[in-house]
C-alpha cells in the first residue's frame, strides 16, 4: 500500500468510530469481501440473515462494544440483543405451551 491508501484508511477509521485499528478494519473487510463472494456464488443469503438500517448512536453503541471485546461482532450483538428481546423466559414458555397444545389437537386418521 502506498502512502495515499494508508491515509485514506486512518481518515476512514477515525471518521467511523467502528474500528480503532487497521487490523480490526481489515478483518471486517476481507470478512465482509469473502461473504459477499460466496453469497454471489450460492446466488442467495442464509435464510436467517436480514438487512437492519440503524440509527447511528445504536450503531455507536454496538460498535463500541464490539472495540472493548463485549461482542466478536456487530451481527452477534444484534443477534444477541433480539434473542433477549424476544426470547425471553415467559415468551418461551408461551411458545412451548403453545407449542404443546397444538402438537395435543393433531389426531392421527388411520387410512381406510
Amino acid at each position: 500500500m502506498d502512502a495515499d491508501d494508508l491515509r485514506l484508511i486512518d481518515e476512514f477509521i477515525t471518521a467511523s468510530n467502528e474500528f480503532s485499528n487497521r487490523s480490526q478494519l481489515a478483518r471486517a473487510a476481507i470478512r465482509a469481501y469473502v461473504e459477499a463472494k460466496l453469497g454471489c456464488a450460492q446466488g442467495t443469503k442464509k435464510m436467517n440473515e436480514v438487512v437492519v438500517e440503524l440509527p447511528p448512536l445504536v450503531l455507536d453503541t454496538i460498535a463500541h462494544l464490539v472495540a472493548e471485546g463485549v461482542y466478536n461482532s456487530t451481527s452477534e450483538a444484534l443477534a444477541d440483543c433480539a434473542r433477549h428481546q424476544f426470547l425471553h423466559a415467559e415468551h418461551v414458555e408461551t411458545l412451548k405451551k403453545d407449542a404443546n397444545q397444538q402438537r395435543s389437537a393433531v389426531k392421527v386418521v388411520p387410512r381406510t
